[in-house]
């Protein structure tokens, strides 16, 4: 039941939070782990205004931190990157796209409409932050607002110290709490300076403190009473509070009709609301590849600058520099290097093992391996290889994807409720037609060309063989139109350049009655060759015993 209040609602808000960041505080441990190790900075988790990151120390390594680079801008540019088509727009039910017509060029309209977003807007560097926080934590998080006069879109990477999470019965994320902070001058600016307290205003009035910072709780959850049908942003199905932590009041409250992030999750657990990354669980190699190349350092001083024995004699006096004298009588009372025995090849060996081991966490070769091997493959075998790579990513495709389709809805119906989609054919409108998303980045496409296409020139090899033996009649049990379209469509043919199924009947009338046609002109041809052909016996007489002379004979009996 909602508070009747706004004390008791920033009461129950503020516990709820609480609660939250309790079940998010026992990752940390885990997260810091990464900091220390992986991640390019060292982030403050309890104070929000703390926003200068911090450089790890005790880290003698790199390597990590390049891996998941590597994975991370890998998964950009195969699966959603400003340079590729890496989604489609359908529908589940595939008879809507081949039988009505106008359908396929609509899906085409809106496709543009939404790239030219996209591209107008921060979707991709937000992503790219996105996925590279699940590559280092496991899960990552962008809000997909709009800046309604500008009917623009807006996508926000919200940064992974500020997101406190929570799942429905299902496992889906629907509740999401943001604590971060900003100037009074920003927060005057977006929450309007009225809604500010008294102290507030009068902070941002000294010039001194319009830039003091004040903490923001941001919750957006499911509302147990709303309308669906409202256009009263407080009666919407999620709720959108913006707390003022310090002062306990609400700045600002709305709703969304729909739940506005996309969360990428990399690798679920049940019951918690976060999830596993590559970079937790290589962390055991990580941390003994980090002490190992510690180890080698040790190692490479010891034999550039080993210890040494000096005789008691030459203490103090000992020069143990490039190009120095040391003065001695007794011959036997010198200078020497001390052994240590040191197996660098062992070393190095293991140390490259350890390596090996952290590079398959991250997936390394997959990403490089077309750029390592395509010069020395066929076109077929480099479609194989990427294709079997990609298959053992499953997983990993299918929940990223999921974050993207959110992504993609929420634009979608972002768009449509700013008038800015066209209106579908009337021949859509109200059969329940769903629309279906393909992805068709690269990291896709290698795994829908290996599984789908794959099966397709399997299944056509077993037709011809059949057609062989049994004859042409066996062909009449596949429909190759649908094979077809089903072998270009997975092979990431464009849609607009299939043709609707009206569009090809037509053509094929108009082939078949110029076919008929012609076959007219040609018997008409042939008929007047002959007809020329026997013009110069038209006068001669009939002779005895020919066929015409017969006929003569029958017409006269059957006239008598």
């Amino acid at each position: 039941m909602r508070p009747e209040n706004e004390k008791e609602r920033v009461a129950d808000l503020k516990k709820r939070f609480e609660r939250l960041k309790e079940e998010r505080d026992k990752r940390l441990p885990d997260w810091k782990d990464v900091q220390q190790y992986i991640a390019p900075s060292v982030l403050n988790w309890d104070n929000p205004q703390d926003k200068i990151p911090k450089r790890p120390k005790g880290r003698f390594t790199t390597r990590p931190t390049q891996y998941a680079r590597t994975l991370r801008t890998g998964l950009v540019g195969y699966s959603i990157s400003p340079n590729i088509v890496w989604q489609k727009l359908t529908f589940e039910d595939q008879q809507h796209l081949d039988r009505i017509y106008g359908a396929k060029d609509w899906l085409e309209e809106v496709e543009r409409i939404l790239y030219a977003e996209f591209s107008s807007s921060n979707l991709y560097k937000a992503s790219s932050q996105m996925i590279g926080d699940a590559v280092l934590y496991g899960h990552g998080l962008m809000l997909i607002d709009e800046v309604p006069e500008e009917n623009k879109l807006r996508f926000t990477a919200i940064k992974i110290q500020e997101a406190f999470l929570d799942n429905d019965a299902y496992e889906r994320t629907d509740t999401v709490f943001r604590r971060y902070s900003m100037s009074l001058r920003n927060a005057a600016e977006f929450f309007g300076k009225e809604n500010l307290s008294e102290t507030q205003k009068a902070d941002l009035e000294r010039n001194d403190n319009f830039n003091k910072e004040i903490t923001i709780i941001h919750a957006v959850y499911k509302r147990d009473e709303f309308d669906d049908n409202s256009d009263d942003a407080k009666n919407m199905p999620y709720a959108s509070v913006y707390l003022d932590e310090s002062e306990d009041r609400i700045l600002l409250e709305s709703g969304y009709r729909e739940f506005p992030y996309a969360v990428f999750i990399w690798e679920p657990v049940t019951g918690t609301p976060y999830g596993e990354s590559p970079s937790i669980q290589a962390m055991v190699d990580i941390q003994l590849l980090n002490k190992h190349e510690r180890s080698l350092l040790k190692m490479s001083q010891l034999a550039v600058e080993p210890p040494y024995n000096v005789p008691e004699t030459m203490r103090g006096q000992e020069n143990v520099v490039p190009n120095g004298f040391n003065y001695y009588s007794k011959p036997n009372e010198i200078l020497q290097p001390i052994n240590t025995a040191v197996n660098f090849p062992l070393s190095y060996d293991m140390y490259r093992h350890i390596e090996d081991r952290v590079k398959d966490w991250f997936i390394v070769d997959l990403f490089l391996a077309l750029q390592q091997k395509q010069g020395k493959m066929t076109a077929t075998e480099v479609v194989e290889m990427q294709g079997e790579k990609a298959s053992m990513l499953s997983d990993l495709v299918i929940n990223l994807n999921s974050a993207l389709t959110k992504t993609i809805q929420r634009s979608f119906n972002l768009k449509c409720r700013q008038g800015m989609i066209p209106s579908p054919p009337r021949e859509l409108v109200g059969i329940g037609a769903k629309m279906k998303i393909d992805f068709m980045g690269p990291l896709a496409q290698a795994q829908k060309k290996y599984h789908e296409s794959g099966g397709i020139q399997h299944s056509l090899n077993i037709i011809a063989a059949v057609a062989n033996i049994a004859g042409p009649t066996a062909l009449d049990v596949v429909d190759f139109d649908a094979t077809l379209k089903r072998g270009l469509e997975g092979a990431g043919f464009p849609q607009e350049a299939i043709r609707e199924d009206k569009d090809i009947e037509e053509l094929r009338r108009q082939r078949a009655e110029m076919q008929q046609e012609q076959q007219q002109q040609a018997m008409a041809m042939e008929t007047q060759k002959q007809l020329m052909g026997n013009a110069n016996k038209l006068n001669e007489p009939v002779h005895p015993g020919s066929t015409l002379a017969e006929l003569n004979n029958q017409m006269a009996g059957g006239l008598s």
